[in-house]
């Protein structure tokens, strides 16, 4: 014990090691987290850019914190190193979930997001782990090694006159690197250029694996702030947005136009239901459904953010690419949307609800639906169900789901949600041993863990099929089955399943493949044909659709995607400006060449997305006459 004293005392000598090592400390952090993170971007690790953003924010700090009162030194060092050690872990985790990096724009969604929370979605590169351990190890001995107050007054002064001039000397690599990445020109959404140069992924920094790694975890997190809640950026200017929707080409008329005109429509969004769930022996009635169906077999569901769910509505709703950075969610209740579904059903005569056994206040669905169109927002008490996490409970809404001389109700399903543990058992509990069953006849092979995961999974599935079969009795018992259009598709893949190589198997696809998103997506009308459409869609692809089958008054040039059915379309528009048609895959790891064909189509998504975010940062639709 005294010779433990006595090492700590003499250790105090070295106090001007106290910088030196607070610095290695953020250094290390930033370091380390992209080099064992590196495979998500295409900055290499000691590129340029990175290491000067973060010796200088590193340095930043340093001279920053020292200018205090030795007291507050060592919180303030002590604040900033956990901060972003809590930041990193955030940013680990939310790769593992979502396959991006944090956002400050995930916030307007972190307390709904917060609810569904897991321990089981929390699996950290054992690597990172040692060095962020390392990070605060040499931060706690800096900490412990800030010299106490100088009796010289002189030497007091020439101290914080040093760390005035560090901090001030910091922003001489940040400004250049700053400066040597912001492009001249502003970039609109008319503007064409090369996507994966440094300075237009620093320009838009939408893409946020890809700026993370460019800039590092210092730069990254103040850069994200500042483009996320939209300060020091201007609006787009109207007459922009004008000439560009006036220019947009979409398809025309065709001969299932207004074949859907004045039937009533229940669209239903699954929560998670995969294309590996929807099987015979999983889903049956869903699957039956399916299979005397319009089938929509190549159709993605992009992630956006890490309100996956909510965001699926909303594009599906509006056909808009939703949640532009710098767009809080309270916009979706401020903003006017003519063209959303609910208004333009209402427009044409229907009742328009919304039902979902959530509270109204998640997601602000409430408010939300209202300002889309919805009637009323019916949630789990007002549809009179006991346990909100059991769809085939919804069953109860069905009177107010009918309701009408002509009805479109949205309906949002629960039950596939995960966490796929025991904390469900209320969902997977009845379902379990017939899934139990279903999963030993399917040939799925895998861990233990992994197939106790999948087996709750196909349970949570059968208690989403045990609604749509009750809901297809109901149908057939008033008669509503002959005038009731059934649209049916899922508001994400099976995200939940904790393994991504596991998830990828069951699924058949490769891992960094466009095809992990394919999710299902079918309409039932009884005076349609059942068939398998072969062209590639998206959400944004749904509302357009059914504005034409519905013979809706809308101008379909203002949506993002187009009329599946028509004559032009037929690529799938994902996050981050990328895109797929079936054959080009266009992503930040593209190396095929650039032919006019995927310039121009790379182009064309450019400027759909960004019309749409620069429409719902500007409410644009508010001045539609």
């Amino acid at each position: 014990m005294a010779k433990g004293k006595e090492f700590l005392k003499n250790l105090r000598r070295y106090w001007f090691l106290s910088p030196l090592l607070g610095l290695s400390s953020f250094w290390v952090l930033d370091v380390s987290f992209r080099f064992f993170y590196q495979f998500h971007g295409s900055t290499p690790v000691f590129s340029a850019y990175p290491l000067w953003f973060g010796i200088g924010w590193s340095v930043f700090f340093i001279g920053i914190t020292a200018l205090l009162p030795r007291l507050l030194r060592q919180i303030a060092m002590g604040i900033l190193m956990l901060l972003f050690s809590v930041l990193t872990l955030v940013h680990g985790a939310m790769y593992k979930i979502f396959g991006n990096f944090f956002s400050f724009a995930d916030m307007n969604f972190a307390g709904d997001g917060a609810k569904f929370f897991s321990w089981s979605y929390l699996n950290f590169r054992k690597g990172f782990l040692l060095c962020l351990v390392l990070s605060l190890c040499l931060m706690g001995l800096a900490i412990y090694l800030v010299p106490p107050k100088f009796e010289n007054r002189k030497w007091r002064l020439a101290g914080k006159g040093v760390a005035a001039f560090l901090a001030l000397l910091a922003f001489v690599p940040i400004c250049w690197a700053h400066g040597s990445l912001s492009s001249s020109d502003t970039v609109w959404w008319g503007t064409v250029y090369d996507p994966n140069a440094d300075d237009s992924i620093y320009s838009e920094f939408t893409n946020t694996n890809r700026a993370f790694m460019l800039t590092g975890l210092y730069q990254y997190t103040f850069r994200n702030f500042t483009v996320s809640f939209g300060l020091g950026t201007r609006g787009p200017e109207k007459g922009e947005l004008d000439a560009y929707y006036e220019s947009r080409e979409v398809s025309g008329s065709h001969e299932l136009t207004g074949v859907l005109k004045d039937k009533n429509l229940l669209m239903v969004m699954l929560e998670s239901i995969d294309t590996w769930l929807l099987t015979e022996d999983y889903m049956p009635n869903l699957y039956r459904l399916q299979q005397q169906s319009v089938d929509f077999v190549h159709h993605y569901t992009p992630l956006y953010l890490s309100a996956s769910t909510f965001n699926t509505e909303i594009a599906s709703l509006t056909g808009l690419v939703p949640a532009p950075a710098g767009l809080p969610v309270s916009a979706y209740f401020t903003n006017d949307f003519p063209l959303a579904l609910p208004n333009l059903f209402r427009e044409a005569g229907y009742s328009a609800n919304s039902f979902h056994s959530s509270y109204p206040s998640i997601y602000s669905r409430g408010s939300i639906h209202a300002n889309l169109g919805f009637e009323a927002y019916h949630s789990f008490l007002d549809m009179g169900m006991e346990d909100h996490m059991l769809d085939s409970q919804m069953i109860a809404g069905y009177p107010k789901m009918t309701e009408g001389e002509k009805f479109y109700s949205f309906l949002i399903t629960y039950s596939g949600h995960g966490p796929y543990t025991e904390e469900s058992q209320n969902i997977s509990g009845p379902h379990y041993q017939a899934a139990k069953a279903a999963v030993a006849k399917s040939g799925v092979t895998g861990s233990e863990a992994n197939m106790e995961e999948y087996t709750l999974a196909v349970a949570h599935a059968m208690e989403t099929d045990a609604f749509i079969g009750q809901l297809w009795e109901q149908l057939q018992a008033d008669g509503h089955y002959k005038d009731t259009v059934l649209v049916f598709y899922a508001d994400h893949y099976g995200k939940y399943m904790s393994d991504t190589e596991f998830l990828c198997q069951i699924k058949g696809v490769q891992s960094g493949s466009p095809d992990l998103y394919r999710t299902p997506f079918f309409l039932y009308a009884e005076n349609l044909k059942p068939q398998k459409v072969e062209k590639y869609t998206s959400t944004v692809d749904i509302a357009p659709t059914l504005v034409s089958l519905f013979g809706l008054e809308a101008d379909r040039r203002y949506y993002a995607g187009d009329d599946i059915f028509g004559d032009l379309g037929g690529v799938v528009i994902f996050p981050n400006y990328s895109w797929y048609d079936g054959t080009t895959y266009y992503s930040e790891d593209y190396r095929g060449d650039i032919s006019p064909e995927v310039e121009n189509c790379s182009a064309s998504v450019r400027e759909r997305n960004n019309a749409s975010w620069d429409s719902l940062r500007s409410n644009y639709f508010s001045f539609l006459p």
